[in-house]
């Protein structure tokens, strides 16, 4: 595991990892990220692109996040939606929605976000970096895009 955290201090891109080193991570994301794995299910490659605001907004967040908005678990809402409701309860100062203060000054520098769906729906969804997708939104640059692994299909 010790290596592995040097690969990415080292920041070697996903694709430049060996099958057991991809094999650890799959590993100890269900460890730590058991219920996101829904949205992986099935997804065996990714590539690298760069979206818009736009084509953010077109992605769905975790039922996870969208039930902090829509009290309904299993909901699909939208990355606006999500971030643009009033949350039905109070949230965690550290909370994603709250990571538009204290902007890195480019988003072209970023981790790249992580977007997976489900199989029952054809919808995509953000699975992982809320945080980076919040502060890209709060930028100023209408251009601006942001590097996501999508999906092969």
């Amino acid at each position: 595991m010790s290596e592995l955290r040097q690969r990415a201090r080292e920041k070697v891109p996903f694709d430049d990892l060996e099958h057991g080193e991809r094999r650890l991570l799959v590993e100890q994301l269900a460890v730590v990220r058991a219920p996101v794995l829904q949205a992986l299910d099935g997804i065996n490659w990714f590539k690298q692109e760069r979206l818009t605001k736009g084509q953010l907004d077109a992605l769905y967040v975790l039922p996870h996040f969208a039930h902090e908005v829509c009290g309904d678990g299993s909901a699909l809402v939208r990355f606006r939606q999500w971030l643009k409701a009033e949350p039905l309860r109070p949230l965690n100062q550290w909370h994603a929605r709250y990571a538009s203060y204290g902007l890195p000054n480019d988003p072209g520098e970023w981790e790249p976000l992580t977007v997976g769906r489900y199989r029952e729906h054809p919808q995509m969804i953000l699975v992982d970096g809320y945080h980076r997708a919040v502060r890209f939104w709060s930028t100023d640059e209408p251009d601006a895009s942001i590097a996501v692994y999508l999906p092969l299909t």
